[in-house]
């Protein structure tokens, strides 16, 4: 009660000095915000945000009654001049599963960088109809904006195909959870989910798979080289780790230079130590 009565005071003392009173702003509901930004309902109806789920206004730039009284993009939450962390935040008090464990929030990538709201003139004059999980692109180039050296990959002779997603990195990545993913191994278990003969288990393991996993042999993105490998002779693929081979392997003799013509269990065996099948 006391601590009541001392803030009373206060506001009367501020008030017969002439200071402003600083109160928090208050909804004033969606009806008042279209009323100024009369273009954007047929565009928030088309989206699912709103059409589905009932999210509109206030419900991402927060209470409108200061914005009201003095229309700024200051005293709203006006997306184009938040940091990437924030519009992020802002987006899981919904979607509280996603962007939880991704470089990408640490790299300062808002949800927008990948996702568009789809209710900005820009994107309905160019596109109408919101795309599924309203993305900016269903294929790579949603992906390789950012992750050029990857987008040169994959121009190259040898690449990963659509498999599952128009946007072939989603076929192996998770962008909401990249940065767990990589911390937990879990590549190579994504290769399995396509390759399935070479995930084992086998009684006799490749070794080398051990240390960088399928990675070791083979580049995930693009290369010149057929079967996504390092190099451009299998050859000298296996050489680079195997330097004890025995002296009658000479490799001025042609029997000797196809590895895999014997070592056909290149990924593991149940039979054989030295990969024979």
């Amino acid at each position: 009660m006391k601590n009541a009565l001392y803030i009373l005071i206060l506001i009367v003392g501020i008030a017969a000095v002439g200071l402003p009173v600083v109160t928090a702003a208050e909804r004033v509901g969606d009806d008042m915000c279209l009323g100024c930004h009369d273009t954007l309902l047929a565009a928030l109806q088309r989206t699912p945000h709103y059409s589905v789920n009932g999210v509109a206004c206030e419900d991402c730039h927060g209470p409108g009654s200061d914005h009201m009284e003095d229309p700024s993009p200051e005293n709203i939450i006006a997306f184009r001049k938040e940091a990437g962390r924030e519009i992020t935040d802002i987006c899981k008090s919904c979607h509280t599963e996603f962007h939880t464990g991704s470089s990408h929030y640490d790299e300062q990538r808002s949800c927008l960088s990948c996702h568009d709201m789809w209710h900005s003139d820009t994107t309905v004059s160019t596109d109408p109809t919101p795309t599924v999980h309203l993305v900016q692109s269903q294929t790579e180039a949603l992906c390789t904006v950012c992750h050029q050296k990857i987008a040169h990959d994959f121009m190259k002779p040898y690449r990963h195909k659509q498999v599952l997603f128009a946007n072939v990195c989603l076929n192996c990545h998770n962008p909401h959870q990249s940065e767990r993913e990589l911390r937990a191994r879990q590549i190579d278990r994504k290769c399995i989910d396509c390759h399935p003969d070479t995930g084992g288990p086998f009684v006799y393991v490749h070794l080398g798979a051990r240390h960088e996993g399928c990675m070791e042999c083979h580049v995930p993105h693009g290369t010149p080289n057929p079967n996504l490998l390092t190099r451009p002779d299998p050859r000298f693929l296996c050489l680079s780790c195997h330097t004890d081979v025995p002296a009658f392997h000479d490799q001025s003799d042609p029997r000797y230079r196809q590895c895999t013509s014997c070592h056909t269990a290149v990924h593991g065996s149940n039979i054989s130590r030295k990969l024979f099948n």
